[in-house]
C-alpha cells in the first residue's frame, strides 16, 4: 500500500510541476489586466454603458465614449477568478437599445488543461465593443475574434 501511495504522490507532484511549467512565469506575475474598449461607430459618438463584476468585486457602473478604453487589474486565483460585464448602448443609426452580458475573464478557461480556451488572452485581455458584437484580441496572433453578438444583431 505504501508503494502505491508514493506513486500517487509522485504523479500529483509531476502534474503540479507540469501545470507550473506550461503556464510559464505568468503564475508568478503580479496581476492580470482586462481592458474594455468602445469601438462602436455611429452618426455621433455612441456611449457604451457597462457594469463589470466578479463574485467578490463589484467594479461599479461606468461609461465610455467612442474610442475610449477602461481597464482594471487583479490577482488570479487559479481556477476560481471569474469576471463578467453587462453592456448597454443606444444605436443612433437604427434608434434602438442593445444590451448584452458576457464573461471577460475566467481562470478556468485560461487553464492549460482546457486547450480550446487556453491562452485566449493570458494576462492581458482586451475586449472591443463594436456594432456587430464584442471582440477579443487574440494573443499572440494580434488578431480580433468576435466572441459575442448583441441580441438581435446579425
Amino acid at each position: 500500500m505504501g508503494i502505491r501511495l508514493s506513486h500517487v504522490n509522485v504523479i500529483v507532484h509531476l502534474f503540479l510541476f507540469s501545470v507550473l511549467v506550461s503556464k510559464g512565469s505568468s503564475l508568478f506575475e503580479s496581476k492580470t489586466a482586462v481592458h474594455i474598449r468602445n469601438d462602436i461607430e455611429g452618426d455621433s459618438a455612441v456611449f457604451l454603458n457597462f457594469h463589470c463584476q466578479s463574485g467578490d468585486d463589484d467594479l461599479g457602473y461606468r461609461g465610455l465614449k467612442f474610442g475610449e478604453e477602461w481597464h482594471w487589474k487583479f490577482r488570479v486565483r487559479l481556477g476560481s477568478t471569474y469576471f463578467w460585464c453587462d453592456y448597454q448602448w443606444y444605436d443612433n443609426l437604427n434608434h434602438r437599445w442593445y444590451e448584452g452580458s458576457h464573461e471577460v475573464y475566467d481562470a478556468k478557461s485560461d487553464f492549460p488543461l482546457v486547450p480550446h480556451y487556453f491562452n485566449l488572452c493570458h494576462t492581458d485581455c482586451v475586449w472591443s465593443a463594436r456594432r456587430d458584437g464584442i471582440y477579443l484580441l487574440r494573443h499572440p496572433e494580434g488578431t480580433w475574434e468576435r466572441r459575442y453578438t448583441w441580441p438581435g444583431v446579425f
